[in-house]
């Protein structure tokens, strides 16, 4: 009897810690009227809403907020540690796709993960604008995806940090709202709805589009110089500065365009431009 109470046991355990691994294909609907393990670590505790979803009528989804203050419940971040950890290199996830929607504030969102080769963050992200509805975001994860953010104190691209060894065995996966690649939310006060969550092993063409842009001098002191592959009516440009801080937004009417950067600060920063072919983000340093 005790022998098979003791089997009993294993087993339950074992479906447990089976269950908490990542699996290619795998969908956080949050239909079962529960938050399915994410949580922000702070008062603002995200809450499973039983309603109004992308698709309408009783479609639940995750709610979670930021209140912009320093401290606590601050950041807009949400993380899990069950079903999201494990070998996402062996199961073949390239992407996160998942539907978001934001109140309040525009929010950036990314993902980010850590694990024995240290922490990481998706170097794309994706605006989502506050009241403008559900939006399908698609975050590739692939290892050239990836920004190494050290430990979270200023060891960006330490010696040693292997992102394929993270991705191998991830034992935290979150989604957060930072222009800057980090593993850390920015301080903002806005409101997050997140719903299907889901890890992709392939992607649509539609998803892969990315605007084909260059950028010269690079470094540069005085300009800041943009080369468009294709000219479109809609395209504009985004810099952000290391901190998150838009310092400079416009639309660009041609294919070449040059900015004045005489007057930035020295130091990186990030120039996101965007149009109905995509999104795509490149660095830029001011000397």
């Amino acid at each position: 009897m005790k022998k098979t109470l003791l089997t009993l046991l294993f087993l339950c355990f074992l479906s447990s810690f089976t269950y908490a691994q990542v699996t290619a294909g795998q969908i956080d609907d949050f239909e079962d009227d529960t938050v399915q393990g994410w949580i922000d670590g702070s008062a603002t505790t995200p809450v499973n809403i039983s309603s109004d979803g992308p698709a309408g009528g009783a479609d639940s989804y995750l709610e979670d907020y930021a209140t912009g203050f320093t401290g606590s419940g601050g950041r807009l971040i949400i993380f899990n540690e069950s079903q999201w950890t494990g070998d996402f290199a062996s199961e073949g996830i390239i992407a996160i796709r998942f539907n978001v929607r934001a109140l309040t504030n525009d929010i950036d969102v990314r993902v980010a993960i850590t694990g024995d080769g240290g922490k990481f963050s998706s170097s794309t992200f994706v605006t989502v604008a506050a009241g403008a509805g559900w939006t399908t975001v698609t975050i590739p994860i692939g290892a050239s995806d990836l920004t190494s953010v050290g430990d979270g104190s200023g060891s960006l691209g330490a010696p040693g940090f292997d992102v394929n060894g993270t991705l191998g065995d991830v034992t935290h996966f979150r989604i957060l709202s930072n222009p800057v690649a980090s593993f850390i939310g920015e301080f903002i006060n806005a409101e997050m709805h997140l719903d299907n969550i889901e890890a992709l092993t392939t992607l649509s063409v539609n998803e892969t589009k990315k605007v084909d842009f260059s950028i010269y001098p690079n470094p540069s002191r005085s300009k800041l110089n943009i080369s468009l592959a294709q000219k479109t009516n809609d395209t504009k440009i985004e810099v952000y500065d290391i901190l998150g801080k838009r310092i400079h937004a416009q639309a660009l009417t041609g294919t070449n365009t040059s900015i004045n950067a005489s007057r930035w600060n020295a130091g990186v920063y990030l120039v996101k431009i965007t149009n109905k072919t995509g999104t795509q983000t490149k660095r830029f340093v001011k000397e």
